[in-house]
C-alpha cells in the first residue's frame, strides 16, 4: 500500500477545496496531498504538497489527524500501484492565502454543504463524519475505476 496524504484547510465552518486539473483524479473536488517520498514522514509530505498544490506554507504540527482510509481499486491491476493508504490532516493554521496552481484550483465549500457530486465516490460516507468531530479507520474498495464504491468499512476511533 503506497502511503498519501490529504490535508483539508478548514477556515470557520468553510473547508479548502481543490478542483484537480491534471492526474490521479483529475476534475474532482479533495482535499490537497499527495505522495509521501522516501525519506519524508507523513507529515513532511504534506506540508510539502500544500506548499506545491495551494503556494501555502504550514508546520507539521499544526497538522490533526482525523482519519487513516485504505483504498482498493478492484478492477485496476494490483502492479498500477493505485490502492493506497491514505493519511487525512485538518489544518486550521497557515502562511499565505491559498493560489491556482498548475495541478489545484482552490475553492472554498461550506462543510455542511459539500459538492459530493464533484468529489470521491467515497467522501459523502466519511467526511461528514470527521467534521462532526469524528476520528476514523476506515477501507474503502472502488470500482469503475474509483467511481462508485463496491464496498467499505468504517471503525470510530478516540485516536490515531
Amino acid at each position: 500500500m503506497r502511503p498519501v496524504t490529504l490535508v483539508y484547510c478548514l477556515r470557520e465552518d468553510s473547508v479548502l477545496l481543490g478542483l484537480k486539473k491534471r492526474g490521479f483524479g483529475a476534475a474532482k473536488l479533495n482535499g490537497y496531498g499527495g505522495k509521501v517520498h522516501e525519506g519524508e514522514t507523513v507529515e513532511q509530505a504534506a506540508v510539502r504538497e500544500l506548499k506545491e498544490e495551494a503556494k501555502i506554507d504550514a508546520y507539521p504540527s499544526d497538522l490533526e489527524k482525523v482519519a487513516e482510509i485504505d483504498f482498493f481499486f478492484a478492477d485496476v491491476p494490483k502492479e498500477k500501484g493505485w490502492d493506497q493508504t491514505v493519511h487525512v490532516y485538518f489544518l486550521s493554521r497557515w502562511i499565505g492565502e491559498p493560489k491556482e496552481t498548475e495541478e489545484m484550483k482552490p475553492v472554498w465549500h461550506s462543510q455542511k454543504a459539500l459538492p459530493t457530486d464533484r468529489m470521491w465516490a467515497d467522501d459523502p460516507y466519511w467526511l461528514p463524519e470527521v467534521f462532526g468531530g469524528r476520528k476514523l479507520r476506515a477501507s474503502f474498495t472502488f470500482s469503475k475505476q474509483g467511481e462508485s464504491v463496491k464496498d467499505y468499512s468504517i471503525d470510530f476511533v478516540y485516536s490515531l
